[in-house]
């Protein structure tokens, strides 16, 4: 990686990336007067109660299936595999090795969409890019989501879908753990969960723009609530009220910033400079720290949340992020087949 600045935390590296380039600053407007208002309206309709939310969340739901006509960048090959609650999928491209066969290294994908949309067929260029950039295959996750499936069996998915890596014969050095936005946040803590069941943890974790906290005070009160271009402030808010809290409670312990993170590999976390999931990167980073945990916060200027990656086909911006995390993930990797200290 190739910071503009680098200030160095105890075990928390903070970066802060190159001025935006001219598409990224486009972005900003033109994502604010479309897909931001949409949401905000989506939001809106959705806060009505039990059932408004329900059809808003079955409709966000609807857009995965023509998503399929994205497709996959050219050479990418695609392996699906069914489990007994949920669907994954294996994609890799030459030279990487059939991960069926050759079960050396991988990545465990989690996608992002606010537990209320994505899956396999709108992240699948995302998803074979990164697997591209880090030469290493994808095993990407398409976890149960609301309204029929709270985000505990989201976890309880994550943790299968690791465990089976594990029982194909991964061994878990060789494994990444990584997700954006909701999925960010559920990469994070179903290695949390996995440390606390005492399984062996992954190489690395490798994060963008998590959903960490589901308790919206601090987000609504950061400056960012205000500039994000692609969530409204209510959003996130909403699908708490509307999905995740149970009978108007919600636990403490589903959040990730409220975990210790003693004894987590290293971590990236990459986040957009403007957008308002910042607020709970900087809370996973003070739990790094407070844990020493190796972790490099890579804030990225004027990023538009996940399109941090999600727009590298399109962004300059995207692609250097991307190049950035494969970066961390073959290091991680290389470091396990060496033998050397992962800190």
């Amino acid at each position: 990686m190739t910071p503009q600045t680098s200030e160095s935390v105890t075990s928390v590296i903070v970066e802060s990336t190159r001025p935006a380039r001219i598409g990224t600053r486009i972005a900003h407007p033109v994502l604010r007067t479309t897909l931001q208002q949409f949401l905000r309206a989506g939001a809106w309709v959705a806060d009505f109660g039990p059932g408004p939310a329900e059809l808003i969340f079955r409709a966000t739901r609807l857009s995965e299936a023509p998503a399929r006509m994205l497709g996959a960048p050219r050479g990418t090959h695609r392996h699906p595999v069914f489990f007994e609650r949920f669907d994954a999928e294996w994609l890799w491209t030459a030279p990487v090795s059939d991960p069926r066969v050759d079960r050396d290294a991988a990545i465990l994908y989690f996608h992002g969409g606010a537990f209320i949309a994505g899956g396999l067929n709108s992240y699948r260029r995302h998803t074979a890019r990164l697997g591209t950039e880090s030469a290493l295959p994808v095993f990407t996750v398409d976890y149960r989501q609301l309204p029929d499936a709270h985000p505990n069996d989201s976890l309880d998915d994550a943790l299968t879908a690791y465990q089976y890596l594990l029982d194909e014969g991964f061994a878990p050095e060789k494994i990444i753990v990584a997700g954006d936005s909701a999925g960010g946040g559920l990469a994070l803590r179903m290695v949390l969960t996995a440390r606390d069941l005492g399984l062996p943890l992954p190489a690395g974790i490798s994060v963008t723009s998590p959903w960490a906290d589901f308790d919206s005070t601090a987000r609504m009160a950061h400056p960012n609530a205000n500039t994000d271009a692609v969530l409204p402030a209510a959003g996130p808010a909403m699908v708490v009220r509307r999905g995740i809290a149970i009978d108007g409670v919600l636990d403490p312990s589903w959040s990730v910033v409220n975990h210790d993170f003693t004894g987590l590999p290293p971590i990236l976390l990459q986040v957009g400079s403007r957008e308002m999931l910042l607020s709970d990167a900087l809370e996973v980073a003070r739990r790094c720290e407070e844990a020493n945990v190796p972790m490099t916060l890579q804030i990225r200027a004027s990023a538009p949340h996940t399109l941090i990656h999600l727009g590298a086909e399109l962004l300059a911006d995207g692609r250097d992020a991307a190049r950035d995390a494969a970066g961390f993930h073959r290091a991680m990797i290389e470091q396990a087949s060496t033998g050397r200290s992962a800190a």
